[in-house]
């Protein structure tokens, strides 16, 4: 907490505004006689953070204090913040927002659904943070059959992998394939390493799956990115896709997996 951070004025600034905007009945306490303050004091604000008035005062204005990670999560508690409003307060005190809480009742927008079905003929589907997908265009579900029942994790990707050995049109191609898709999960999975479905999921396939157990023990990384394969399609024929990952911000976690067939 005693090196000065660059943005120091603009996070006091926003944090002045936010405390502004939380009224007293907001945070369930009484409004009191002769409020001067529009919104919260200080000190309400520094009870509500577990921290010292005078702290959070010097950190209100801009002075020689750094927040640590709980600090400016307990301010976000505090100023009952938003999703987006809490990794602003982060990115101005200089370090990364923790990820968004997974929403396991989270439902796809129609517009979206939309979307997948208009890029039909080519395959588009929607993959949670679980790996699981939640939303697909009819092309999807016939190539990777999306559709079947009976696994333990039917609409799973890695489950398909690691279980299936489908799709790619070779052997190399799939270890190749497989070893991005690991070293992708991993950085994703570290993520959300607290929540008990990653942490099933990760099991299940350790158990079910020699070559799985072997690619987590590289503890390779990397990052959703596009690229071009070439996959076998429900007729026995083969034919070359480029993909693009797209993020989707109203799903923590989420992408849009869309394959561009190449003529």
């Amino acid at each position: 907490m005693s090196s000065s951070s660059s943005n120091a004025p603009s996070l006091g600034e926003f944090l002045r505004t936010r405390r502004a905007a939380v009224t007293p009945e907001l945070a369930g306490l009484p409004p009191g006689r002769r409020r001067r303050t529009p919104g919260l004091r200080r000190e309400e604000v520094a009870t509500r953070a577990s921290m010292g008035t005078a702290w959070y005062t010097a950190l209100e204005q801009g002075r020689n204090v750094q927040p640590s990670d709980q600090a400016l999560a307990c301010l976000a508690r505090a100023l009952l913040m938003t999703e987006t409003e809490r990794e602003h307060l982060y990115a101005l005190a200089g370090r990364p927002a923790p990820p968004r809480a997974i929403d396991n009742g989270s439902t796809i927008n129609p517009i979206l659904q939309r979307l997948l079905d208009r890029m039909e003929p080519d395959p588009a589907y929607v993959m949670d943070a679980y790996w699981e997908v939640i939303a697909w265009n009819q092309a999807a579900a016939q190539l990777f059959d999306i559709e079947r029942t009976g696994d333990k994790h039917p609409r799973n990707k890695l489950w398909w992998v690691f279980t299936q050995k489908r799709i790619e049109t070779h052997e190399a191609d799939w270890l190749k394939s497989a070893r991005t898709l690991v070293s992708i999960f991993r950085s994703q999975a570290t993520r959300y390493a607290g929540d008990p479905r990653m942490r099933q999921l990760i099991d299940d396939l350790l158990e079910a799956s020699d070559v799985f157990r072997e690619l987590w023990a590289e503890q390779d990384v990397l990052d959703l990115g596009s690229g071009r394969k070439s996959m076998q399609l429900p007729d026995g024929s083969n034919r070359e896709f480029d993909y693009l990952p797209l993020r989707i911000p109203d799903l923590p976690g989420a992408c849009l997996m869309i394959y561009l067939g190449v003529e």
